[in-house]
């Protein structure tokens, strides 16, 4: 079964968001389970949204790359991590994508500057 998860980060900052992503390397080596990731700025921080292909593919990642970049960063933020079945997904544009990535403020090489 496919699962969504959802964290919802109190107080993250889009330069602490690059530093995690890039401390883990998940952009050039991503994890075999995930399908998609999501980052939204949000009044309270930083929503990060992804597809699994399992929930214990998620919790693996999470212990293997994820905590250990956040205390080598020495990042604490108030998280709350919601885990679903995924119950529908349409995308009819999904071959445009990739083109979208690299005008994203949050893209690998750009700078903390996304707004908040």
């Amino acid at each position: 079964m496919t699962f969504v998860t959802t964290l919802d980060i109190t107080g993250m900052t889009a330069s602490e968001y690059r530093a995690i992503l890039d401390r883990m390397g998940v952009e050039q080596n991503p994890e075999p389970g995930i399908y998609l990731h999501l980052t939204v700025p949000t009044d309270f921080g930083f929503r990060v949204i992804e597809i699994w292909d399992s929930k214990e593919g998620f919790e693996e990642f999470a212990e293997r790359r994820m905590y250990p970049a956040l205390r080598a960063l020495r990042i604490e933020r108030e998280t709350i991590v919601t885990i679903r079945p995924l119950h529908n997904l349409f995308a009819p544009r999904l071959d445009e994508l990739p083109g979208l990535v690299d005008a994203l403020p949050g893209a690998p090489g750009v700078s903390g500057t996304t707004r908040r």
